[in-house]
């Protein structure tokens, strides 16, 4: 049953984030107005779960051989941890575009692109830091769309950059330039002073369903 729900909740996510990409929907509207409907689901695969479980569970048989123990995991790659100035490490990314999924792990981006156009970063279970400190904007108004089902999220930011936010967290805190916000479906959106009248710019557009977000 457990099966059931997570393979439920995929199915939905990768359609929004599907029709999010494809320019029919938009995925942190969705969410702000529908994010009950996750409670629904999973309020009724607890009760069948409960349910199911009533039931007496079959005698063993004595003829089968033990089941044998699962295989220990494989060593985990964690992101590196933030430097004393508040970047992070590892290799730099230097293309104009970013287009980065996870479905189980950290998502760790250092862009030091000098003509960056923004993109997209998705990630199911795991945390997702993306330091934009070392990169310059191209020319125009760019969108970079980050969205999480479960983890925290971090953006560094560029000083004296023109941005502008909308972010959306269903269950989390939010953290943009300093404003903050907590509880159920709690929204920010926000811009630098210089944003309107900035020629390279870039707008931020998160949405996060389980997990805290900084931005700044």
């Amino acid at each position: 049953m457990r099966n059931l729900f997570w393979g439920t909740l995929f199915i939905l996510f990768g359609v929004f984030l599907l029709l999010d990409n494809l320019g029919y929907a938009d995925l942190s509207e969705i969410l702000h107005n529908y994010w009950p409907v996750l409670l629904i689901l999973w309020g009724g695969f607890m009760l069948l779960r409960r349910r199911g479980n009533t039931a007496a569970p079959p005698a063993p048989d004595a003829s089968s051989p033990p089941p044998a123990s699962a295989p220990p995991p494989p060593d985990q790659q964690f992101p590196p941890p933030p430097t004393s100035s508040g970047t992070y490490t590892g290799p730099a990314l230097m293309g104009e575009l970013i287009h980065q999924s996870q479905i189980f792990g950290d998502i760790t981006s250092r862009i030091t692109s000098q003509n960056f156009k923004g993109g997209s970063i998705s990630s199911i279970f795991g945390d997702s830091h993306i330091d934009l400190s070392g990169a310059v904007f191209a020319d125009g108004t760019h969108e970079l769309k980050v969205h999480s089902v479960f983890g925290n999220s971090t953006i560094l930011l560029p000083k004296d950059a023109a941005i502008s936010v909308s972010a959306t967290s269903v269950f989390g805190d939010l953290n943009v330039f300093g404003e903050r916000k907590s509880g159920f479906s709690s929204e920010i959106r926000t811009s630098t002073e210089a944003y309107a009248s900035q020629s390279r710019r870039l707008h931020i557009s998160l949405t996060k369903v389980f997990g805290d977000t900084r931005i700044g």
